[in-house]
């Protein structure tokens, strides 16, 4: 999932934008009540509307849900906690198997209705193109955000049954503490190997004794190491915004640490065949490595 400031940018939503709609804030109050009822005259239309809003409870909630919404719109305030709040809408729909045609189509109703909404209320013509323009803008990211919910790698994926709907739901809470607590243990290695590298560094300046050799392919190898962790944390980081996790950064790790192995080990002549070893492996997981990046390449080429 893109940030907030990246989504705002490619539909060029400007601070004029947010001018636009919050000047509208306490116009659209007044009103808000009135579009909770047309709207729910249009989705009342849609087949299946009595399976996914059953009774009268459901509906009572849904339309204060949607009220809400539909005054956070004009609110002026689209930072990543709105990013969030959006998103899980569009979760809410594809957890209950809304199809996302009929998401499209209600925001289309919602567009016309604002559109028809600024021309019985502002008068300047100028005007009413203006704020027509922001609240384009505003619904397009809203549908975006929406329906990204129902993509997984460009395919679809809609919950059939509640039992389904449950359990994907509880597993991708699970999986999110897991992320979650890797990307805290990674920042704690991170911190583990910056120490051992000015470690390293001290124990050469306060002990003359140690080998200016050694010492220099330690603080190399901690380095290596570091660079190698600092990688892996950002892709776990990506990975939490919902991008795919690149593979090949944990092939980069396990490079890393054996050519420090590679790097002591060349001290110690006694130690030949475990060397020799070592650079096998370095060899066959750099084969690897380059196997998969001319994978992503050509992907990327088509």
């Amino acid at each position: 999932m893109e940030t907030i400031e990246k989504i705002t940018e490619i539909y060029n939503f400007t601070d004029e934008d947010i001018s636009n709609l919050f000047s509208l804030k306490e116009l659209i109050k007044n009103s808000a009540d009135d579009f909770t009822l047309e709207l729910y005259k249009f989705i009342s239309n849609f087949d299946n509307y009595s399976k996914f809003l059953s009774d009268e409870e459901i509906r009572k909630r849904h339309k204060e849900k949607l009220k809400l919404w539909f005054l956070e719109l004009f609110n002026g305030k689209y930072d990543e906690d709105y990013l969030r709040k959006v998103k899980k809408i569009g979760e809410v729909h594809a957890q209950i198997g809304l199809p996302s045609h009929y998401v499209s189509a209600t925001m289309s109703f919602i567009r016309s209705y604002l559109n028809g909404f600024i021309l019985e209320n502002i008068d300047l013509a100028h005007r009413q193109e203006e704020l027509k323009t922001s609240i384009n803008k505003i619904l397009d990211i809203n549908l975006d955000i929406m329906t990204s919910s129902y993509i997984n790698e460009n395919q679809f994926y809609i919950a059939k049954t509640k039992i389904e709907t449950n359990i994907v739901r509880l597993s991708l809470k699970i999986s999110y503490f897991f992320d979650v607590g890797l990307v805290s243990l990674l920042v704690l290695t991170s911190l583990l190997i910056f120490f051992l590298f000015l470690s390293d560094i001290f124990k050469f300046l306060l002990n003359s004794s140690s080998s200016f050799e050694n010492t220099v392919i330690n603080i190399l190898g901690a380095m290596l190491i570091l660079w190698t962790v600092r990688e892996l944390l950002e892709e776990e980081v990506k990975r939490l915004k919902g991008k795919k996790f690149a593979l090949n950064v944990f092939i980069s790790l396990a490079m890393a640490a054996l050519l420090r192995k590679i790097l002591i080990f060349s001290l110690e002549p006694q130690k030949s065949e475990e060397l020799a070893i070592l650079g096998l492996l370095v060899l066959v997981l750099g084969i690897v490595y380059w196997l998969m990046n001319l994978s992503e390449q050509k992907k990327a080429v088509n």
